[in-house]
């Protein structure tokens, strides 16, 4: 990856992606099917388009990738991390001795890799289990098995993003050369309440009526010697029936402007915002038009205020350096 520059006069963006396809719901099997095209080609056009908008807006992405995503196709590894799902998931069955490309994405690799505008692969897993519920000897079994693999590509990992944002075993992390993490963005209580907190969010979401968290490089913790980045926003937590609708009559960047809002108050107060996402939960045109809205933004931001992109690795190096 090029180097980076960052002046500590600039306002920061970082885009992570949580790039995982089947794995992710190795263990719903009802929402699996309901979620993934039946032969990755959808995913997979997703992550051309992705990458083609950054290029044109000049975007330094953390691809946090899963490990099994790296293999071609089924190798029967002597260490499989996968046959623990043996008899109990029957994504066991859509892995183990298949070439299913909802499973296996070495090309999508390859098709980050290739691209002029350089991206971050970052680590989600290997088999995508959450590191609150494995023991130390397995999460290094995850942590090995993923630079293993990795290697192929000559990838030295340095940003992890949690599989379903469970942190754990961060000490192990930081054996292996980890340098920084995300975490979830901070919601406010009153949308956490099990009653009415989805409707305000709602609400908030549609009116702008707060802002995403953002925040100031000082701000960020270092926990067991990785650099803690949260996140502010996930660009698909909004109601996907409404979501629909509000596209359908034509509205379809109207949930955005908080997103937008917030882009503009780091940028103005040379603060760091961190939006997030999955690469298939892009599934429709309205999607690309959002994310280009936000990414026009950026480019904006960047003309008017000095606004950066930059990888979670990027940002890390800078924190390090502005709290010595």
């Amino acid at each position: 990856m090029n180097p980076i520059n960052p002046s500590p006069q600039n306002g920061i963006f970082i885009f992570s992606l949580d790039t995982e396809l089947a794995c992710g719901y190795f263990d719903k099997d009802e929402k699996r099917t309901k979620i993934f095209s039946s032969n990755g080609v959808r995913e997979r056009q997703a992550v051309q388009r992705l990458l083609d908008l950054f290029e044109k807006y000049h975007i330094i992405a953390t691809w946090a990738i899963t490990g099994h995503l790296f293999y071609q196709s089924c190798e029967e590894c002597p260490i499989c991390p996968m046959m623990e799902w043996k008899g109990r998931y029957s994504s066991f069955e859509e892995v183990y001795q298949t070439n299913n490309p909802l499973w296996y994405g070495a090309d999508l690799i390859e098709m980050i890799l290739s691209k002029k505008i350089p991206s971050e692969i970052g680590f989600h897993g290997y088999s995508h289990r959450p590191f609150n519920q494995i023991n130390r000897e397995e999460a290094k079994l995850e942590i090995e098995e993923w630079l293993r693999v990795s290697q192929r590509f000559h990838i030295t990992p340095v940003s992890i993003v949690f599989p379903r944002d469970a942190v754990g075993h961060l000490e192990i992390f930081q054996y292996y050369g980890f340098k920084t993490y995300r975490t979830e963005e901070h919601v406010p209580l009153i949308f956490r309440n099990r009653y009415f907190g989805k409707y305000l969010k709602t609400l908030d979401f549609l009116l702008s009526i707060t802002t995403p968290p953002i925040y100031k490089i000082n701000q960020l913790k270092v926990n067991d010697g990785l650099v803690n980045i949260p996140a502010s926003q996930h660009l698909f937590g909004f109601n996907r029936g409404l979501e629909n609708y509000l596209d359908h009559k034509g509205y379809s960047t109207l949930r955005i402007q908080r997103i937008l809002k917030g882009i503009r108050k780091a940028a103005r107060q040379k603060k760091i915002f961190h939006l997030w996402a999955h690469e298939w939960e892009f599934r429709t045109e309205a999607d690309f038009i959002r994310l280009e809205a936000i990414l026009q933004c950026v480019k904006e931001c960047q003309h008017q205020y000095g606004l950066e992109s930059m990888s979670m690795a990027e940002c890390s190096k800078y924190v390090r350096t502005t709290l010595k």
